[in-house]
């Protein structure tokens, strides 16, 4: 019972370690600690920690248990020793006693034939001085009458049972029981006397004083501090006890002597004593020396299990210190880890802010082939891939409008054709040919791009999209995105803004000697189709229409009307209410079955009315 309680604790602790684990391993997966700011930390802590301490417990659990057994072994071993030494002891003595006897009986059996009762008194009391356990010894007839006796007193009524035996031819020794008229604890044997021709003419008893023997035998055996060795007989009665105050108590119901009992051999149990407190037994089966069959005699000791397991109690507080020194390292070891895995995460975020704020040279100072170092290697590819792209970005907004170009790499651009009404700008300056004919071709490009630097920031300031340069001339869309239902007046705003850009242009060129130039506007507002134009190997995200002719025929008229921008009534439909225009006369242009009205933008609205004020 007390090795299988032992073993259902272990269990019971290796089954709570079990859940504990499994319980770990189902926060950390599912992050429950991911609420915190220090959370990894909180994690790592536990992990290292909860494992660190889980198996400190389990393994000082199994230790405390172990060397428990190994304790009760030990006592078990010593009780063992003892039983044997009883065992064999007592089985010498009554071996020795009976022989002794049978000795005896060799000698008397002449001299009781012939009734020589004085010679057979001097042999018993020459044998009871020899051997002073022989507390009373007895020669008795058939008839149960005392012939020579050492002493006068009379050992109870077990002459009765012990002549019988002993008339019938049995040698007989009795359980062992308290004789009053010795004060000790005695076992009697009997031994037949018979003559030459094998009958029984007589019996020879003997008190045999067991007490001094057994105490003897285990009055020095102690087991721990207050553990000491009893016998109890086949009756359950106390017959050795260093307590002779105890000698005769009834022990019968003890589990210790039930159990000794039923199997015959040793083991413990953890049992009330006759005051009722829990002690801790230890017992052995003794060979009963009675003649008469009956319980074994049982060697039996009982202790105080604290006291036992006092020494393990230190163990365990000792244990419990280790465990928190071990929490201390562990914690500390978790910060180190925690420490070591959040330094690098901690750069890569800051790397990583840095990066969505724009700054795409930052790079990252983590190095190394684990996670972290993988995650950095490719942050700092990301960077580079953002690096590349503005470039990209930033080439191709030299060729194509730079909205184009950022909603083609955002995947917002429908790359199909669709219709949609815009308004379409062309501008050109006048008499270009010419005025180039004096210029060397560097001079031509170097003039070219600061002109057109100009003019298409106008274009960009209203949204709207250079679509292509022609020569000296360029076009510019208004609304092509979808995005500008207002892409009319954005169109006229930006021709004006040209206008007034061109101004600055001839005012350094006055500046360098150098004779003013022209341009001429022309805007038209249609439906046109918007899309990707152009074979497999280029295609040109632009519009095809028929005003797309009209917008160039319409700036070409401004050479005629001398103006400098002109737009169409479709255009003026929309921008009467926010322009200033000038009627021109109807003029038919090619390709067109019917003469067009146009009109002349002189300024804003508003600019006019802060000129007027």
């Amino acid at each position: 019972m007390f090795i299988s309680a032992a073993a259902l604790s272990l269990t019971a602790s290796f089954l709570a370690w079990i859940l504990g684990f499994l319980v770990l391993i189902i926060a950390l997966q599912r992050r429950w600690f991911g609420r915190y700011t220090h959370g990894f930390f909180y994690s790592v802590a536990i992990a290292v920690a909860g494992a660190a301490m889980m198996a400190a417990m389990i393994v000082g659990r199994w230790s405390f248990i172990t060397t428990r057994e190994t304790v009760n072994g030990e006592v078990t071993t010593a009780l063992e020793n003892v039983a044997a030494v009883v065992d064999g002891q007592l089985k010498a003595d009554l071996g020795h006693m009976q022989s002794t006897l049978q000795q005896l009986t060799t000698r008397l059996g002449p001299e009781l034939a012939r009734g020589q009762v004085a010679d057979m008194r001097d042999q018993i009391e020459s044998l009871h001085t020899l051997i002073p356990r022989y507390r009373q010894l007895r020669v008795i007839n058939p008839r149960g009458e005392t012939l020579a006796s050492t002493d006068a007193v009379r050992p109870e009524a077990m002459d009765r049972v012990a002549v019988a035996y002993a008339l019938d031819g049995k040698a007989y020794v009795s359980e062992a029981f308290t004789a009053k008229a010795f004060g000790s604890e005695v076992v009697a044997l009997a031994v037949p006397v018979k003559d030459p021709a094998g009958t029984v003419i007589g019996v020879i008893t003997a008190v045999f004083d067991l007490q001094s023997m057994l105490e003897e035998l285990v009055g020095g055996s102690r087991f721990n501090h207050s553990g000491v060795a009893v016998i109890v007989d086949g009756e359950g009665d106390i017959i050795a006890h260093p307590d002779r105050s105890r000698l005769g108590t009834s022990v019968q119901r003890y589990d210790a002597v039930q159990r000794a009992w039923a199997s015959r051999g040793s083991g413990s149990v953890i049992a009330a004593n006759a005051a009722g407190v829990e002690r801790l037994f230890f017992y052995r089966a003794l060979a009963n020396p009675s003649t008469v069959g009956r319980q074994p005699w049982v060697l039996m000791t009982e202790i105080d299990e604290a006291e036992e397991l006092a020494v393990l109690r230190r163990l365990q507080r000792e244990l419990y210190g280790g465990i928190a020194v071990l929490l201390i390292i562990s914690v500390l070891l978790a910060q180190q880890v925690a420490a070591s895995v959040e330094r690098p995460l901690a750069s890569l975020k800051r790397l990583a802010a840095r990066l969505g704020q724009g700054e795409l040279e930052a790079q990252s100072d983590v190095k190394g082939r684990d996670l972290a170092g993988s995650l950095a290697a490719s942050l700092d590819s990301m960077a580079a891939g953002l690096r590349e792209r503005d470039r990209v970005k930033e080439v191709f907004g030299r060729y194509i409008a730079t909205q184009v170009s950022d909603r083609i790499l955002k995947g917002d651009v429908n790359l199909g054709g669709e219709a949609r009404e815009v308004t379409i700008l062309f501008s050109d300056i006048r008499n270009f040919t010419s005025m180039s004919e004096d210029m060397a071709p560097q001079q031509v490009v170097a003039f070219l791009n600061a002109y057109f630097s100009e003019m298409v920031e106008a274009v960009f300031e209203q949204g709207g999209v250079l679509d292509k340069f022609l020569g000296d001339g360029l076009m510019a869309v208004f609304g092509s995105l979808g995005d500008q239902p207002d892409h009319a007046r954005r169109a006229v705003r930006a021709a004006l803004r040209m206008k007034a850009l061109l101004g600055k242009i001839n005012g350094e060129r006055a500046i360098e000697g150098k004779p003013p130039i022209a341009i001429g506007v022309g805007i038209h507002t249609a439906e046109v189709v918007v899309g990707n134009i152009g074979s497999t190997r280029r295609l040109e995200y632009t519009v095809i229409g028929d005003g797309v002719n009209t917008s160039s025929r319409v700036q070409a008229l401004n050479k005629e009307f001398g103006t400098t921008i002109l737009i169409t009534e479709t255009t003026f439909e929309a921008v009467r209410e926010e322009f200033e225009c000038r009627t021109m006369p109807e003029t038919k242009i090619r390709g067109k079955q019917r003469a067009l009205k146009f009109y002349e933008v002189v300024a804003s609205r508003e600019a006019a009315v802060l000129q007027m004020s």
